[in-house]
């Protein structure tokens, strides 16, 4: 039984709700790592909107005040901290770049516990370079300060002249080999040539490449290389979005180097198999929800898998490891309310940070003597904020016009009761991806202001299985879309929106949805909020030809001509009845800023109300707390002008999308 005793100070709370630059703010505390021996702390911090790194030490004999050892240059921020030795940290940091078009790029910086030998690691090397030089595969190789880290191939005059991509300094074949870094000095040492098509590289846990994975066209390859053997074998290979039983694998077993863990089908779900890559044993499936697709694996420090996230309504996890099953069950029971994983810990897991976050409090961290069962709390995400002042999500599922039930969440504002409420629908980004249970600063800002907010995980989502997926595989503003348009029905119906106060607000896909909205559905939302959003279906296509997996997204999207210009709202901006917003960064490599620029002349063009706010160097995620504030505002002013939270005189309620039915609290189709 873990004693939760917290040895920092209570916060303050502050009883009225957060204000604008409170929630535009970067969390106190955004990352933590302790080095293997246990001695030191590196904790990423913001400090004036800013990234930095402190190192705390943790000897009692030699306590000391946290060193400053790193700030975010200018244009770069702070990704993630790792202990590489003892006292060596290395730091990622990404960036974007304009050269012909907008791309990311991302850098490797090391540093000793003191602050001293500081080097920012790989780039300028003329035996490696690339779009991405932090991507580390393997922490312990074997030979002491050393790390495997993946990057493309140094190239000369030669290789510029036969079909590398060249952007500004930067060549990139797109297929990276495997260097063995040091992480003092810089100097590298191949260890893996680069191999077409693969462009990602796994270890085991004595720092063999064993895995690789990679695209060629539209096909996806998988190869392994047996313990001991030179030879790389394929393992599998299949076509994008096809429906071909094949397996991913993630991870070589820790208990036989010949074994890997794998993900791949099982009755419509994604699942966790272990898989025999002599091919003597059938594969056997390790963990499986009837429900739900297996997510991303969690990893020990030495290359162990420790078992794999999944969500249901709430974040899950099925551990592999019965040590961190043990311990994670602990803390949970410990610590209710909240969804807690590993961070990090020391070489010998007796000590261990503890990353807890809730639908209302972003990420904390605690480090955790598993000798003395004592936790100590590192502070909260924002000292001065009142989290019990935020309100939480509710799970639930609504029906559709053709008898699905789609999963999603509900939130109204503290003090209501769901009841004739102004209301924000917002769909996620994406497509690939889903809304999970965990803190988002738009959606609390948006409650704190008076404003429900409904969040749907619509067809074409990942997570639940191939057939939620496929059944609307190329098909964004078509089935996608009515999932988001029965939503609202539903909520009106349920008469928990006022059906003349609704809004749709959406950011990347869902933005792309919001306009959606606005161009078809006038009757049923009142205005539209576009972040970073897509409005030419096409463009976007011929946008991707600048990248090489530009054949895997326009199959994403689809091929049909017809379709494509149906659904591409800037095509109908004469069809456009509501009011609308659109918020974009000028340094956006998701979802080019030309989108909404060509958005806004179309609108122009046509006479509708609308607004357009272009944020010079802002990324698509608006990283900078200055463009999130910009955001807030631009928001809180538009919806105050269009969708006032007094409520409004009684209008008639929408048809409904089906029969009328309550919320569920089950959160799977």
């Amino acid at each position: 039984m873990i004693a939760m005793t917290l040895c920092a100070a209570a916060a303050s709370h502050a009883a009225n709700a957060p204000s604008i630059e409170d929630f535009a703010a970067r969390p106190r505390t955004e990352g933590v790592s302790i080095s293997p021996d246990g001695r030191y702390l590196a904790l990423i911090k913001s400090q004036d909107g800013k990234g930095i790194v402190v190192i705390a030490d943790r000897t009692p004999s030699t306590p000391t005040a946290s060193r400053l050892v790193l700030k975010e240059p200018d244009h770069f921020y702070l990704s993630w901290c790792r202990w590489a030795t003892d006292t060596r940290l290395l730091c990622g940091l990404r960036g974007m770049v304009r050269d012909l078009v907008v791309y990311g790029i991302s850098r490797l910086v090391g540093v000793d516990a003191d602050g001293k030998n500081m080097k920012v690691l790989v780039q300028s090397n003329h035996d490696a370079q690339g779009q991405f030089q932090d991507r580390i595969i393997n922490w312990n190789p074997g030979k002491p300060n050393t790390v495997l880290i993946e990057a493309d191939e140094g190239m000369g005059e030669r290789e510029f002249e036969t079909g590398a991509q060249v952007y500004g300094n930067v060549g990139t074949h797109g297929a990276p080999a495997v260097f063995e870094l040091d992480v003092n000095s810089g100097r590298l040492t191949l260890r893996q040539h680069a191999r077409e098509p693969i462009r990602s590289w796994a270890a085991d846990t004595h720092g063999q490449v064993r895995l690789g994975w990679g695209y060629s066209g539209t096909t996806i390859s998988y190869y392994a290389r047996l313990a001991g053997d030179r030879d790389w074998r394929q393992l599998t290979k299949f076509e994008a979005f096809s429906r071909e039983h094949h397996f991913d694998p993630i991870a070589i077993s820790a208990e036989d180097a010949n074994k890997a863990y794998a993900f791949a089908d099982y009755e419509g779900r994604r699942a966790l198999w272990l898989i025999d890559l002599t091919d003597n044993e059938d594969p056997t499936p390790v963990f499986v929800h009837p429900a739900v697709d297996v997510g991303a694996p969690i990893m020990a420090l030495d290359g162990r898998l420790l078992g794999v996230h999944y969500a249901t309504d709430y974040p899950m996890v099925y551990y592999t490891d019965e040590g961190a099953k043990s311990l994670m069950a602990s803390i949970q029971k410990a610590n209710p309310g909240k969804f807690s994983t590993i961070a990090s810990s020391t070489r010998d897991e007796k000590v261990y940070v503890i990353r807890s976050y809730s639908d209302i409090d972003p990420a904390s961290f605690m480090v955790l003597d598993t000798t003395t069962y004592k936790a100590q709390s590192l502070g909260p995400a924002y000292p001065e904020r009142d989290a019990a002042a935020l309100p939480p999500m509710r799970s639930i599922s609504y029906p559709t016009h053709d008898g699905a039930r789609v999963p999603g969440y509900l939130s109204v504002p503290v003090g209501a009761t769901a009841t004739n409420l102004p209301l924000i629908v917002m769909p996620h980004g994406g497509p690939i991806a889903r809304d999970t249970w965990g803190y988002f600063f738009l959606r609390e800002f948006l409650l704190s202001r008076g404003y429900a907010v409904l969040q749907m995980n619509f067809r074409g989502s990942s997570g639940y299985g191939d057939d939620w997926f496929f059944a609307a595989h190329q098909d964004w503003g078509g089935l996608t879309y009515d999932d988001v348009v029965d939503g609202a029905r539903w909520a009106i119906q349920q008469g928990i929106a006022d059906p003349a106060r609704v809004c749709i607000v959406g950011w990347s896909f869902g933005g792309y949805l919001a306009l959606l909205g606005a161009q078809r559905n006038a009757d049923l939302f009142r205005c539209s909020v576009d972040i970073a959003g897509v409005s030419d279906l096409g463009l976007l296509i011929d946008e991707g030809y600048n990248f090489i997996n530009s054949k895997i997204q326009r199959k994403q999207i689809g091929t049909d001509t017809a379709k494509l210009k149906h659904d591409s709202p800037r095509l109908h901006a004469a069809q456009f009845n509501v009011p609308v917003l659109m918020v974009h960064g000028t340094m956006d490599a998701q979802v080019p800023v030309e989108q909404s620029e060509e958005m806004d002349s179309a609108l122009t063009h046509a006479g509708k109300t609308h607004r357009f706010v272009k944020l010079t160097d802002a990324d698509h995620s608006l990283s900078e707390e200055k463009d999130r504030v910009t955001l807030l505002r631009e928001i809180e002013h538009f919806l105050g002008e269009h969708l006032s939270v007094a409520s409004a005189a009684p209008a008639a309620p929408a048809a409904p999308a089906a029969p009328a039915a309550a919320a569920a609290a089950a959160a799977t189709p």
